[in-house]
């Protein structure tokens, strides 16, 4: 049995268009697309979210939506789990009747399409990354799931993407070709809050990283750098991120015990919202070896603050270049070093510069309503 909240679905039209938004769990739609939500439930339609049970599932109770919760393992690669997981939304697909499926994050693009290719379901398939698979792996596991990507966006209406490099990488593998509709979606995008300052008034320099501690988000760069400052009174290296044991990526706990027993860093577990860390630091630093975009970078640079990170896509993709904020290679601990150098001895003149560059740029590509345009146009499919 299909398991759903508590809802007003009784009292729900039934010519009422139904749009559905799956992910790996509610934290993402919460963080991601809350306003998305509130702009198809605006419009009229009836709105259902399907993702794994947590805490951020009891953020939703608008009228004129419905939950339903799902077993599902970002990284979970049993085959009996995973079977499980695509029939439960192959039933909520089927039970619910919906008429336009948006898929966000790698498992729900390819259970979830798949569904909605058997059921002949109207579906969007957001590449909101690639993830650690196709960085890191070319082997027989790595070309099964391009082989399920390739089934199951077969039929989809459009495939977005936030990133060129990330559309060219499908391209390149022939998991989509030149006939379908691929739109380039630069992710959440963010809201730019008034009087932010560019002066952040510190007596030390408070350099900060927020990731997941993940090896592909470039952690142990991050703390190997700072534990070359540990002596230098005048910096600080402040690490913000939670850390799951039972993620393959994630950096020995025994690094982290140690840089923070140390004193290499000053380290906070995940927290809810980290804006006023990141808009009193000196710097954010981000040396990801790929994104799908950085939101933390846009984040970053909404707030006038500095920011060192890398040539990765989805990274470069908000800092083009040198005058926007400091680049470094990707996986390259000397390259992140010089950066931290080169940033230590800049004039506030030259940061000054730098930020507002990055400020005028993210501004101009990354507005929350200049994403949410992308979904206004869904329309066409519903009617």
């Amino acid at each position: 049995m299909v398991r759903k909240s508590s809802s007003m679905e009784s009292f729900i039209k039934e010519d009422t268009k139904t749009i559905a938004l799956v992910s790996n769990n509610y934290w993402t739609l919460y963080k991601f697309r809350y306003d998305v939500i509130n702009l198809f439930l605006n419009k009229g339609y009836k709105v259902i979210l399907i993702a794994g049970k947590d805490s951020y599932e009891r953020k939703f109770n608008q009228g004129n939506l419905v939950k339903y919760h799902i077993p599902i393992e970002a990284r979970g690669v049993n085959p009996y789990t995973e079977l499980k997981t695509f029939f439960k939304i192959y039933r909520i697909y089927k039970q619910t009747k919906v008429n336009l499926v948006l898929h966000f994050t790698i498992k729900p693009n390819i259970y979830g399409s798949l569904a909605a290719r058997f059921l002949k379901i109207k579906s969007i398939s957001f590449i909101t990354g690639v993830g650690h698979i196709f960085i890191n792996d070319n082997s027989f596991f790595t070309k099964f799931i391009k082989y399920l990507y390739k089934a199951a966006l077969k039929d989809t209406l459009e495939v977005w993407f936030t990133n060129i490099s990330d559309k060219k990488l499908f391209l390149k593998n022939k998991i989509i070709n030149t006939k379908t509709i691929a739109k380039i979606v630069p992710g959440a995008g963010v809201v730019f809050k008034e009087n932010v300052s560019k002066d952040k008034g510190n007596s030390k320099v408070n350099f900060i990283m927020v990731s997941r501690l993940l090896m592909i988000k470039g952690v142990l760069e991050y703390i190997m750098v700072a534990q070359k400052y540990n002596k230098d009174p005048g910096v600080i290296f402040t690490l913000i991120g939670a850390h799951n044991p039972k993620d393959i990526d994630s950096i020995d706990r025994k690094i982290l015990d140690k840089a923070i027993k140390q004193g290499w860093i000053v380290y906070y577990d995940y927290q809810d919202n980290v804006t006023e860390h990141i808009s009193k630091a000196s710097c954010l630093i981000h040396p990801s070896y790929r994104e799908g975009i950085s939101t933390i970078l846009i984040e970053a640079a909404s707030l006038y603050t500095p920011i060192i990170t890398t040539t990765a896509p989805g990274c470069i993709d908000v800092i083009p270049d040198n005058s926007f904020g400091l680049l470094c290679e990707p996986r390259n601990l000397l390259s992140l070093e010089r950066k931290v150098q080169d940033f230590l001895l800049m004039t506030n003149e030259e940061k000054h510069h730098m930020v507002d560059k990055a400020y005028n740029y993210v501004k101009s590509n990354f507005e929350r309503q200049i994403i949410l345009r992308n979904y206004e146009g869904l329309d066409v499919y519903l009617n």
